[in-house]
């Protein structure tokens, strides 16, 4: 939702739901599927976080962490970070990330006690769930890096001495996590990029983990691309690091759509919050 609480009120009076004493709900006791990504970039932060974790508190959605949550608790942990900025924050407070974070840090400043409190709720949000005839992610489900996070948390949610190995990017455990939020990235042909949608000039690109590119070129096997014209018109070669989806596979959401009404499929009462 990106701090937008217009967009997240419109979407569930869209799927029927309906405000009750604060707490979004549905008449026929669906439950919302939420992937991540709630705040930045949107001016409602403190909103859309407070309805969302109302209707996870009360059994009405179930949500999963996002990597702007992820950034985010970087951003407001203290240690180290791989750019190795004085700052004493896990991800640094240069120009480029304060931005991006900007609006959030307008809600909720660094070190700020209600800052810590929505840390500590961020910790409760799984990086994955499967349900029965279901999975969601925030960006890409491979079975590979499921596995590899269910071997030291069985519940898939991060823990706070876990953010420092994550950080840095180094360790296979750290890198299933990115992986997760953030999904899988090919370097691009040697002198090729494109700009994002902030204009930052990149040299890697998302790709979709649910085809395999087998045979496609770089503008139709990627993602996230605003212009895909800044690509090669030209075939991937090699081999790309990514577990792509089996089609038999179970029906896997990830942030394509950023709220999911589990209308059709059985699912748990459950509450992370």
């Amino acid at each position: 939702m990106h701090a937008d609480a217009a967009r997240l009120s419109k979407t569930l009076e869209k799927l029927g739901y309906q405000l009750v004493d604060g707490i979004w709900q549905h008449p026929e006791r669906r439950i919302a599927a939420f992937l991540g990504d709630f705040i930045d970039t949107g001016r409602d932060n403190r909103k859309v976080i407070e309805q969302v974790r109302t209707m996870v508190k009360a059994g009405n959605a179930i949500a999963v962490m996002g990597n702007h949550e992820l950034n985010a608790l970087h951003y407001h942990t203290p240690g180290k970070n791989w750019l190795n900025t004085d700052d004493g924050f896990m991800r640094a407070h240069d120009d480029k990330n304060r931005g991006q974070h900007q609006s959030f840090l307008d809600e909720y400043p660094v070190g700020s006690a209600e800052a810590q409190d929505v840390m500590n709720w961020f910790l409760t949000l799984p990086l994955f769930l499967e349900l029965e005839g279901l999975r969601l992610v925030h960006a890409c489900w491979d079975a590979r890096h499921v596995d590899l996070v269910e071997k030291r948390w069985s519940d898939g949610r991060l823990k706070a001495e876990d953010l420092q190995e994550v950080a840095f990017e180094r360790t296979d455990f750290a890198q299933a996590v990115v992986n997760l939020v953030k999904g899988p990235e090919a370097t691009l042909p040697s002198g090729c990029g494109f700009h994002d949608y902030r204009r930052t000039w990149r040299e890697k690109a998302r790709i979709k983990w649910w085809a395999d590119p087998a045979g496609a070129n770089w503008r139709d096997a990627t993602l996230s691309v605003p212009n895909p014209l800044e690509l090669p018109d030209s075939s991937i070669e090699g081999k790309l690091d990514c577990a792509f989806y089996a089609p038999d596979a179970p029906p896997s959401s990830s942030d394509t759509t950023s709220a999911l009404d589990c209308r059709w499929y059985p699912m748990p009462r459950m509450s992370f919050a």
